[in-house]
C-alpha cells in the first residue's frame, strides 16, 4: 500500500519498503524483552526472538529486498547489554545478514552499548540516516523540521502508534499502525513496532502532550491519516487521528 511516492507499507505487517532505494525499515524490535522482564519478576515466554525472524521471512516473500534499515531500539535493556540480550541480538544479525547485503541501525534510545555487537559484523551505527531525500531518526530526541531538507520524507519509530478501537458493547481493540501526514513541508511517516510484545501507544486516545516522542509532540498529529495492521492478513485506511479521536468522545 502506497504511502507517500516510493514509499509503501508491507500488506498485513509493520514494516516499510522504500522502492527507488531498495531498503526494507523496520522499528523497535526491543529484543531480549522477555529476559529483563523476568528479572523483574515477570515471566514471558521467550518467543520474541524466533517471531521477529520469522516475520522477516514474511515479509521477504511478499517484498524482496537488499537492505535493511532498523529505525531503533534493536535491544530492550537501557542500562547495558547482559549476555542474553547480546547472544540474542548477535543471532539477530546473522540471520539477518543472510538475508540482506546491508543492515543499517539508527540508533534508539534503548540502542545503548550497541556497537558493542555491531561491529562484529561490519553493521553501521547512525543517530540521523539521511540517503537522497530520506531522513530516518529513531525519534526519543528533539528535532526541529526546519533543520530538515525541504521536500524530504521523515521517518521515526519510538512511538510505537496504535489505535484504540471499540465493539458495539465496549470491548477495547487494538491495532498496530502507521501514521503518516506532512508537515512545514516534509513528508511525515511513524512506524508501528516490529515488537511481538510491544502493543503501541493509542494516538486516538492520548492526548499529544502525553505522547512519548519530542518530534511528534511538536506536530498536529491529530492531522495524521492512519494506516492499521491487520498483522499477516492485511492493511486497512482510517481517517485522520483527529476524526477517530473525535468518533470516541
Amino acid at each position: 500500500m502506497r504511502v507517500f511516492g516510493d514509499v509503501y507499507a508491507v500488506d498485513g505487517f509493520p514494516a516499510l519498503y522504500l522502492d527507488d532505494i531498495d531498503v526494507l525499515v523496520i522499528a523497535d524490535l526491543h529484543l531480549g524483552y522477555e529476559l529483563i522482564s523476568a528479572e523483574h519478576g515477570v515471566f514471558v515466554p521467550r518467543v520474541q526472538f524466533k517471531k521477529s525472524v520469522a516475520m522477516v521471512k514474511r515479509i521477504l516473500e511478499k517484498k524482496s529486498a537488499s537492505r535493511l534499515l532498523i529505525l531503533g531500539d534493536v535491544k530492550h535493556e537501557f542500562s547495558g547489554t547482559g549476555y542474553h540480550e547480546y547472544k540474542e541480538v548477535s543471532d539477530f544479525f546473522e540471520e539477518m545478514l543472510r538475508f540482506f547485503k546491508e543492515v543499517i541501525v539508527v540508533r534508539g534510545n534503548h540502542d545503548t552499548f550497541i556497537t558493542r555487537i555491531t561491529r562484529k559484523y561490519g553493521i553501521k551505527v547512525y543517530d540521523e540516516f539521511v540517503e537522497r531525500d530520506y531522513f530516518f531518526t529513531h525519534g526519543h530526541k528533539s528535532k526541529d523540521l526546519n533543520d530538515v531538507k525541504k521536500g524530504s520524507t521523515v521517518f521515526l519509530g519510538h512511538e510505537h502508534p496504535s489505535i484504540a478501537l471499540f465493539t458495539d458493547v465496549g470491548v477495547k481493540e487494538k491495532m498496530k499502525c502507521f501514521l503518516y501526514g506532512t508537515f512545514r513541508g516534509k513528508r511525515v511517516v511513524v512506524l508501528p513496532a516490529f515488537s511481538y510484545f510491544a502493543e503501541g501507544s493509542d494516538v486516538n486516545l492520548v492526548p499529544r502532550e502525553a505522547l512519548l516522542s519530542p518530534l511528534l509532540r511538536d506536530l498536529d498529529v491529530d492531522r495524521m491519516k492512519v494506516i492499521g495492521v491487520l498483522e499477516n492478513d492485511r492493511l486497512l485506511r482510517f481517517p485522520s487521528v483527529g476524526m477517530l479521536r473525535r468518533f470516541y468522545e
